[in-house]
């Protein structure tokens, strides 16, 4: 527990703001067992403290939900000193990294005032660090990003969402991939514009369609072809590796580089000390997906994946994965970007796409774009990328 030990509470308080991750993060570590957890919330985040106190498995007991109205402030400062009368010389912990400044300040002097020892704690998400602070005392921080590990399910337990469906672990033929990503991409999107989709450059050719058209087998595709197993067209293909004819259409045309970032994810997961990873996160109540996730500890990396290069469309995905990604998992989330844009396009470049983003943003060190050079020693930059962030 990193000597966190020392700093839980019989009695911890959190202010509940619109990102449950904090208070999360600190229930798990700064309370002791059968602690009892304050929830000082408004009208507004009621339910994102219900669904917190059900995630942490917490008794009737063992959590108690206060009601505080944001704009007055003796009523904030009022509920929380009646807490800490009751209390007396029992321990008391405030998290205050959630709710509004003006529920942090005069909570904050309801318990400096009324308890006897407190310990004050604060969630940096920039190092991801545990602030703890305690009366005639210095600071003390303590890193905790990989102390608590949740799963990317339980974080989209916290915003009340549930999965579509079970993330899917297993990157399809990776070895395939391997060797679809030695291909240029212009000349890999070409061949599937020209023969998987229609005449409005849509993936909307009927199986029929689909079934007689000829695999690629001259340069550059000589070497992926070795893995069509002597099968002529894309019917074939299909009924040999035992999936819908228009699934393959949709894996060939893009779906394969996200199994190809999920393997590439696979192979560094233990030396990067990540505990969750898959494709296709799609939450039942929202229509959106994360299309490769990993977890961290209790941070979040997003990875949107597009065999596309036109920049206005990989600036769409990175701003929806993004929005998405600190929504689940507040400002310690990261965001990658995994595409075919070229490193030698002066105005489409993996850099550039990242650096206007950033500055439009100010997402400074939140994201990461991946471009076509990177593609075939993905994993090495994602090694990087993951070891960047603070531990």
């Amino acid at each position: 527990m990193n000597n966190l030990q020392d700093f839980q509470s019989k009695h911890l308080i959190l202010l509940i703001g619109a990102n449950p991750l904090p208070n999360y993060v600190a229930a798990k570590l700064l309370r002791k067992p059968d602690a009892k957890v304050y929830f000082i919330h408004t009208a507004e985040t009621l339910e994102i403290a219900q669904r917190l106190a059900e995630l942490l498995g917490l008794s009737n007991e063992t959590k108690s939900f206060i009601p505080v109205i944001e704009s007055d402030v003796d009523d904030v400062f009022n509920e929380v000193a009646n807490i800490c009368k009751n209390l007396g010389e029992q321990e008391v912990g405030l998290n205050y990294t959630g709710g509004t400044k003006t529920m942090v300040i005069h909570a904050y002097r309801a318990v400096e005032k009324l308890c006897h020892d407190p310990v004050f704690s604060y969630l940096d998400a920039r190092s991801m660090k545990m602030i703890i602070e305690r009366r005639d005392q210095p600071c003390l921080d303590f890193p905790v990003s990989l102390l608590i590990k949740p799963k990317i399910q339980d974080l989209l337990a916290l915003h009340g969402y549930t999965l579509e469906h079970d993330p899917n672990c297993h990157p399809f033929k990776p070895e395939v991939c391997l060797e679809l990503v030695k291909i240029p991409c212009d000349e890999l999107r070409n061949w599937c514009d020209n023969h998987l989709r229609d005449d409005k450059n849509s993936l909307k050719k009927k199986e029929k369609d689909l079934k007689p058209i000829l695999l690629p087998i001259d340069p550059p595709f000589d070497k992926v072809a070795s893995h069509w197993q002597g099968c002529k067209t894309l019917g074939d293909l299909s009924a040999q590796w035992d999936i819908k004819v228009k699934d393959l259409s949709r894996w060939l045309d893009g779906l394969w580089l996200e199994s190809y970032t999920l393997w590439a994810l696979q192979k560094i997961a233990t030396e990067c000390e990540i505990h969750q990873c898959g494709m296709s996160f799609e939450p039942k109540e929202r229509n959106f997906e994360f299309d490769v996730a990993a977890m961290r500890g209790y941070q979040l990396f997003a990875i949107s994946c597009t065999t596309g290069s036109n920049k206005r469309l990989l600036k769409d995905k990175l701003f929806e994965a993004y929005v998405r990604a600190r929504q689940m998992g507040g400002d310690e989330a990261r965001v990658g970007l995994v595409c075919c844009a070229p490193e030698n396009n002066p105005e489409n470049n993996p850099e550039l796409i990242q650096s206007e983003i950033e500055e439009t943003w100010d997402a400074q060190g939140k994201l990461q774009v991946f471009g076509a050079e990177h593609l075939p020693n993905l994993s090495e930059y994602l090694r990087e990328w993951f070891n960047s962030q603070p531990k």
